[in-house]
């Protein structure tokens, strides 16, 4: 059976400020936590969902929005809803939520909350990937021009040496991301005991030797990091 881990325990430093919580801000009549809990309550083979969130004034703040999410749902089924505090970093929090899965759960998908417009039937497709034991991801191709700066400590507007990376099998990572449940946690506590840093949850299955899997969605999915991203999110939203 397969769980959904959505991560909703960021700091949200990109914000400088002005934004208190980006995933409960408004965008339109919504918002980013409960856009993205519409869609993994309404993908069909979710059987369990775990929420990571940063505190006891947050957790409060999330379940309010998952009742207006449940409450304007057409189809309710009995979800299977878990809450685990985040940890200090991003893995950390990972391993937290994967450790809070009922036993039946075997394979799982990790999905950023800062990333709204995720649809239902793109979590099915990496669900029929992933319970044939695989490590798949949503991802996008790199298209534009990869440039890398040769020279340390460089300002952008000072020349400087640079070189063309190869933009031919790179690819920009998104979430949802999804593997076997036991893979996930091996990995992660792998890269805990190794004191290595993960910001994609691909590397920690990477760390085990398995291979990953992208999946190209055919719209937009974009991560809401600052302030000028509400403005893009709101457009999105209306269309």
């Amino acid at each position: 059976m397969v769980g959904a881990l959505l991560l909703a325990a960021g700091s949200g430093t990109r914000m400088q400020g002005e934004v208190e919580d980006k995933l409960l801000h408004p965008i339109g009549h919504s918002n980013a936590f409960m856009l993205s809990c519409d869609a993994f309550f309404q993908a069909p083979k979710i059987d369990s969902l775990v929420i990571v969130h940063k505190d006891k004034s947050q957790l409060a703040k999330l379940k309010k929005y998952i009742n207006i999410v449940l409450s304007n749902l057409c189809d309710i089924k009995d979800y299977d809803l878990h809450f685990v505090v985040g940890g200090a970093q991003r893995q950390d929090s990972v391993l937290a939520g994967i450790q809070a899965f009922p036993e039946y759960i075997s394979h799982v998908l990790v999905h950023d909350c800062a990333r709204p417009f995720i649809r239902s039937h793109t979590i099915s497709q990496i669900v029929n990937e992933i319970t044939k034991d695989r490590a798949v991801a949503i991802a996008r191709p790199l298209r534009d021009t990869l440039r890398v700066c040769t020279e340390a400590h460089k300002q952008p507007l000072s020349p400087s040496k640079t070189r063309t990376i190869d933009r031919a099998n790179h690819w920009l990572m998104e979430t949802p991301q999804g593997a076997p449940i036991k893979w996930l946690r091996q990995g992660l506590e792998k890269a805990r005991r190794e004191e290595f840093t993960i910001t994609d949850d691909m590397a920690a299955i990477e760390l085990l030797g398995h291979p990953v899997g992208m999946l190209e969605p055919d719209y937009p999915n974009p991560k809401i990091t600052t302030p000028e991203d509400f403005s893009y999110a709101e457009f999105l939203l209306k269309s």
